[in-house]
């Protein structure tokens, strides 16, 4: 009983010893150093439009590099706004400046504006803006080709209203500018009752916005050509 009793003694104090003799090499562990996130993970927009990408980490912004798979379809810029070149699908990826081995890449889908067809009107349906203000508005692009002698733009249904305002150029959405289209022309009665024709249009790029007035949902927007 002396001896079992001398080494459990022994034992107990031994391991005692090693627990608080080793104590200050025990490593602290601090708080996670978290996962570089990458917002949005998904977009979809048109050639010549942009989206503006963010990284975190722990909800904090993030120092990172950006990365475009492909410069043909998408450009990046160090800041991470994507510009839309040509049709395709691309990854944007962002890299940890202080962690290389962290990556985080966006997955962004460009397309096209729709083409003008004569006998096939371009569509856009459920237009709704939302909560944006009074002279705020959406813009809408569509690629009138030569051969165009005139097009028409309705902006028709729904509720709320809207005014249209089409121009070769980006129109403006300055309301000191609303109704100066050249090249163009506008439509703002009440309502979304909404025509207006453009004759010998330029073939390229055209621009509608539809300007608030009144808060618009559920509304039909449509170019036709002749």
């Amino acid at each position: 009983m002396t001896h079992r009793s001398v080494v459990r003694f022994f034992t107990a104090a031994l391991i005692a010893a090693l627990v608080y003799g080793c104590d200050d090499n025990i490593p602290t562990v601090g708080p996670s150093t978290g996962v570089l996130q990458v917002t949005p993970l998904y977009a979809g927009f048109l050639t010549g439009e942009t989206v503006q990408l963010s990284a975190t980490v722990n909800d904090a912004p993030a120092t990172v590099t950006w990365e475009t798979s492909d410069a043909s379809i998408a450009t990046v810029s160090p800041t991470g706004l994507v510009t839309g070149v040509a049709d395709g699908r691309v990854s944007i990826t962002a890299t940890s400046a202080d962690d290389p081995t962290q990556m985080r890449s966006a997955s962004i889908t460009v397309t096209a504006p729709p083409t003008l067809v004569i006998g096939t009107p371009i569509t856009w349906t459920g237009v709704n803006s939302g909560t944006l203000a009074r002279d705020d508005g959406l813009t809408y692009r569509f690629i009138v080709p030569a051969g165009i002698s005139s097009f028409t733009v309705t902006f028709t249904g729904g509720t709320g209203d809207g005014d249209i305002y089409i121009q070769k150029d980006t129109p403006s959405n300055d309301p000191a500018n609303f109704g100066n289209e050249s090249p163009g022309c506008h439509s703002w009665n009440a309502a979304n009752a909404e025509s207006c024709t453009v004759t010998t249009p330029a073939a390229g790029t055209w621009f509608i916005f539809v300007a608030v007035w009144d808060p618009y949902a559920d509304a039909t927007l449509k170019v036709t050509g002749q």
